[in-house]
């Protein structure tokens, strides 16, 4: 089963955390026989081996998981940058949010959807489009002035078509885009590759 692009990795790990844990009790017991017990430095140097394997194991973990945050904030952040450039050269746009997908056929898709300006949540139909939709995606569409009108009451369920879909973005990934030392790490590891 593939993970949800949209939700940021975690960076920390039950694994990693164990691992410190029982290298850090095997070095404070190493330390303690080193000091307080000349004649133990056999049994010292043992514990300080076993402390340098789970050491290097959370080590491990954690330097990979770092490096999928890292990753991830850098490909949400041109996401989002590919987002606001979409919403600039559009006329009249709105984002909406998926809080759920329901069922997919291959026509479309029944999801919940948030209006973000107004906070409405309402079930909705989405025309099969060619991006693949996340729980957790932002959407850059263009409202159907059929369905929504100013001052009207809101459509039971929306229809989107996807001739009115333009871009999506992670939520999550929002206040990333926001933070311009975030924008300015992606930039730079944009350039590298």
């Amino acid at each position: 089963m593939r993970t949800n692009p949209m939700v940021k990795p975690q960076t920390s790990s039950g694994w990693a955390v164990t691992l410190s844990v029982i290298s850090c009790v095997c070095l404070i017991v190493a330390v303690r026989l080193f000091t307080n017990q000349p004649a133990a430095w056999t049994s010292g140097l043992v514990f300080m081996a076993v402390t340098i394997l789970p050491a290097g194991g959370a080590a491990a973990i954690w330097i990979v998981k770092m490096r999928r945050t890292k990753t991830w904030i850098t490909n949400a952040i041109q996401q989002w940058e590919h987002f606001a450039a979409a919403k600039s050269c559009l006329g009249v746009t709105t984002e909406i949010t998926v809080l759920d997908i329901h069922s997919l056929d291959p026509t479309g898709t029944w999801i919940t959807i948030r209006w973000d300006k107004f906070g409405h949540v309402q079930r909705a139909w989405m025309e099969a489009i060619p991006d693949e939709i996340w729980r957790g995606s932002v959407l850059l569409i263009s409202p159907d002035p059929a369905q929504i009108q100013v001052h009207g009451p809101w459509p039971e369920i929306y229809y989107l078509m996807a001739a009115n879909y333009h871009a999506f973005a992670s939520a999550d990934a929002l206040p990333y885009f926001r933070d311009p030392k975030y924008r300015v790490l992606a930039k730079g590891d944009a350039l590298r590759t």
